[in-house]
């Protein structure tokens, strides 16, 4: 989200992970400016649950990830920067638009990317719905970084230099395997070491702008056939069987060896594939997602604590209380009178 701040002098990064959730104040610190009239209580209230991150890396490239789901409706705002810009959407849509021209990012059947050049800075509109669950890694290049290399004469660059001077568009692209797992790589990365991180991340980050540009010539097939990592997308598409079964399920008696006999493989391997995935145990992540459960049920059909604590798997409303006030911020009886 934070488009503004790409290629700052200095380098930014700022994670929050899928066990909080993002305020209205956090989503201003990315630089997304919410409402002109918005009150001091809409910036401490939670927008999202999930993770975002945002690199400014040492070199041209900026590279944003999300994997997030929008905790109320809201419509927010930020500049871009002149950049060449590509997205895999691995999970959700987003719709919105640069300036006024619309774009509608649909990843809702199957990963999906898309690649678009802005050559001004733009203002860039997003409408978030409630329960919107988007998980999207994007890649972005200097515009005069890309324009340097590609307006050079070469006529197997003219397809894509006529791209990146039309104007705003949004052109859908199709991965290949190899992209979306290292789409999957950079959501959550295997080192937290900074000079690693920064690294991995470049290298990553490089060999999906390369496919996505080389998706523009009319040879784009000569980089979509590389090496298929198959093992790295079979373990995402795994990661998000085992998270939609359990979002599907919530309210059921849900354990982990039930998981593992439904989705027919071992305990360990559930376990070490949804962490590798999402940063979060099973465990954690159905906690988590009976507490929204509970919430929703709270603000929409007026359930009191008592029930949306038994909802939610919790004996205690006073167990409850704490566990809902360390996840979203706020206590039960605040969620429950918006």
């Amino acid at each position: 989200m934070a488009f503004d701040q790409q290629y700052a002098p200095q380098r930014v990064r700022r994670n929050v992970t899928r066990r909080e959730t993002i305020t209205g104040q956090q989503l201003e610190d990315f630089g997304t400016a919410l409402p002109g009239n918005a009150a001091d209580g809409i910036r401490r209230r939670p927008m999202m649950s999930g993770r975002l991150s945002n690199d400014n890396l040492q070199s041209f490239l900026n590279i944003h990830t999300t994997d997030t789901v929008s905790m109320r409706d809201a419509a927010v705002k930020f500049p871009v920067n002149p950049a060449v810009t590509v997205a895999i959407v691995l999970r959700g849509r987003v719709r919105g638009a640069f300036d006024n021209v619309p774009f509608d990012l649909d990843a809702r059947i199957q990963p999906v990317g898309f690649i678009w050049a802005l050559s001004q800075p733009v203002m860039l509109h997003r409408e978030l719905q409630k329960g919107d669950d988007v998980s999207k890694v994007m890649i972005s290049a200097k515009y005069d970084w890309v324009v340097k290399r590609v307006c050079n004469g070469d006529s197997r660059h003219a397809a894509i230099n006529d791209f990146i001077h039309a104007g705003i568009s949004v052109r859908q692209w199709q991965p290949s395997r190899r992209a979306i797992a290292l789409a999957d790589q950079l959501l959550y990365p295997s080192t937290d070491d900074p000079l690693f991180r920064d690294l991995y991340a470049e290298s990553r980050g490089l060999e999906i702008l390369a496919e996505a540009l080389g998706s523009l010539r009319p040879d784009a097939e000569f980089i979509a056939e590389g090496s298929a990592e198959p093992d790295a997308l079979e373990h995402h598409q795994k990661a998000q069987e085992i998270r939609d079964y359990i979002k599907d399920h919530i309210l059921d008696d849900l354990t982990l060896s039930g998981l593992s006999e439904k989705l027919g493989m071992s305990i360990a391997s559930l376990q070490r594939i949804f962490k590798n995935a999402y940063g979060t145990t099973v465990k954690d992540f159905i906690r988590e997602s009976r507490l929204i459960a509970a919430r929703d049920a709270m603000e929409k059909d007026g359930l009191t604590i008592g029930q949306a604590a038994w909802m939610a798997g919790y004996s205690s409303p006073a167990n409850f209380a704490t566990a809902f006030k360390r996840v979203f911020g706020i206590s039960p009886s605040d969620a429950r009178d918006r």
